[in-house]
């Protein structure tokens, strides 16, 4: 099994053996090397959060205009703006 770390030292991602841990002379992987290892090792997929579609409606609410000071009539999701001169 390929194991890799990366090594804040000197900022590279290197080969290691883990019963020693880092040291500065860990050879640098190679991307091939870290390619392969994500292969061997993916990581799990977060379950998508499932959505609220109370907040949506909410948001939708807030933003769809139902009375204006300045409009005589307003049809429902319609502003009717009357300019004041």
């Amino acid at each position: 099994m390929l194991h890799i770390k990366f090594n804040p030292d000197i900022q590279q991602i290197v080969k290691y053996d883990p019963e020693v841990g880092l040291t500065p002379d860990d050879p640098v992987a190679t991307q091939a090397e870290i390619k392969q290892w994500a292969r061997e090792n993916p990581m799990p997929l977060d379950e998508p959060k499932k959505q609220d579609p109370r907040m949506l409606n909410e948001v939708i609410e807030s933003l769809t205009v139902k009375k204006t000071p300045d409009s005589t009539s307003v049809e429902e999701g319609v502003e009717t703006i009357t300019e004041k001169v």
